[in-house]
């Protein structure tokens, strides 16, 4: 199982960093290091129609989750941001059918709501 002293659970969100965390975008040593300070809150969710299948508590996903999160908050594409989500997953040694059917789920549901938009 993967590393999990990096957070806790807790704060309003969910989860909170207790160390700073770093992610390279690309590849190690890519010259584009995503700093997350301690003390960053986030959130792991889960659709409800997936719910029976994967836990917002699955350590192998809390990493993807504050690394989405923290993209998004500080403004990059949505696309991008799912994208990180699923490096992230595998980095983190994730089961790789479990992160392909969440990552495939991320998307099409970007899909579904880029189709509904007004």
């Amino acid at each position: 199982m993967t590393d999990r002293n990096w957070c806790i659970k807790g704060g309003a969100r969910g989860y909170i960093t207790t160390r700073p965390v770093w992610w390279w975008i690309g590849k190690k040593d890519s010259g584009w290091l995503l700093a997350i300070p301690a003390g960053r809150e986030f959130e792991s969710s889960v659709p409800f129609w997936l719910s029976w299948a994967f836990s917002p508590d699955d350590p192998f996903f809390l990493k993807s989750a504050l690394i989405h999160d923290a993209l998004i908050e500080d403004g990059y594409r949505l696309a991008f941001a799912d994208s990180q989500w699923f490096e992230a997953a595998l980095s983190e040694h994730a089961p790789p059918l479990r992160t392909w059917i969440a990552y495939g789920s991320i998307c099409l549901r970007r899909f579904v709501l880029w189709c509904c938009a007004d």
